[in-house]
C-alpha cells in the first residue's frame, strides 16, 4: 500500500514537470550547457596554447588563496542563477541566456581561432584549505583557453540582468548583494591566478556588447520561425 502511494506520487510529480515544460517550452535553451561543457572540456584537454597572455597590472595583483572562495562560488552561482530566472521571470530569463549563452559561443570561437594560455602560476604549499582549493582548480583547470573569461563573462551577463530585473523592484538589497558578488567573483579570479587582466577586461566587454543588442534590439524576431520554442 505504502509503496503504491510512492508510486503514485512519484508519477504525479513527473507528469507535472512534463506539464510545466510543455507550458513553458523556452527551458529547452538549457540544453545548450551539454553542448558548452563538451566543447570546453574536449578544447582544454587537446589545444596547445599559441598566444601567452600577461599585462604589467598582473604582477601588481597579489596571489590572495582566500578569493577561491568567490571563484568557486561562480559555479552554483551560475546554474541556479539560470534555474532561477527560469522558475520565476520568463522575459528575464530570456535576456540572461541571450546574453550569457551568446557570450560564451563567442568566447569558445575565440578559443579555437586563438588558443591562448597563462604562465602567471607559481607553486602553492598547502598550508590551509583555500590553498587546497586553489591546487584542486588547477589540477583540473588547465591555464589555457582563457581569453575571453568565461568565469566574468557570465557573472557580469548575471550582474546586468539583475540590476534590470523587475523581480527586485522592492529587494534593492538583494539586487545589490546579487551585483556584489558578480563582481567578487571576476575579481577573483586574478587575485587566484586563473586569468590575467585582459582576460577579465575581454570577458566584461563581450557580456557588455550583448547586454547593448539584447535590451536595444528586437533580437527576438530573428528568432521566430526555427527557434521560436524558445520564445
Amino acid at each position: 500500500m505504502i509503496l503504491k502511494e510512492i508510486e503514485k506520487m512519484k508519477n504525479g510529480k513527473i507528469e507535472n514537470l512534463k506539464k510545466w515544460i510543455s507550458e513553458h517550452k523556452y527551458c529547452y535553451a538549457m540544453l545548450y550547457l551539454v553542448f558548452y561543457l563538451v566543447v570546453f572540456f574536449v578544447l582544454d584537454f587537446t589545444m596547445e596554447p599559441k598566444y601567452i597572455l600577461h599585462c604589467a597590472l598582473d604582477d601588481r595583483i597579489p596571489f590572495c588563496e582566500y578569493f577561491i572562495v568567490f571563484y568557486f562560488v561562480w559555479y552554483p552561482a551560475f546554474f541556479l542563477s539560470l534555474v532561477w530566472y527560469m522558475l520565476r521571470d520568463k522575459w528575464d530569463f530570456q535576456q540572461l541566456w541571450f546574453i550569457m549563452f551568446n557570450g560564451i559561443t563567442f568566447c569558445l570561437i575565440c578559443y579555437m581561432l586563438f588558443p591562448n594560455g597563462l604562465n602567471l602560476r607559481e607553486e602553492v604549499p598547502n598550508r590551509n584549505v583555500f590553498c587546497v582549493l586553489v591546487n584542486l582548480v588547477r589540477g583540473v583547470d588547465a591555464p589555457v583557453n582563457v581569453c575571453p573569461s568565461i568565469h566574468v563573462s557570465s557573472s557580469v551577463s548575471i550582474a546586468l540582468v539583475t540590476a534590470r530585473s523587475k523581480l527586485f523592484t522592492e529587494h534593492k538589497g538583494r539586487k545589490a548583494a546579487i551585483i556584489l558578488l558578480m563582481f567578487l567573483i571576476s575579481i577573483s579570479t586574478l587575485f587566484v591566478k586563473q586569468h590575467s587582466v585582459i582576460d577579465v577586461v575581454c570577458g566584461a566587454a563581450v557580456s557588455l556588447v550583448l547586454y547593448v543588442i539584447a535590451y536595444h534590439t528586437n533580437w527576438r524576431r530573428l528568432l521566430k520561425g526555427r527557434w521560436e520554442v524558445l520564445l
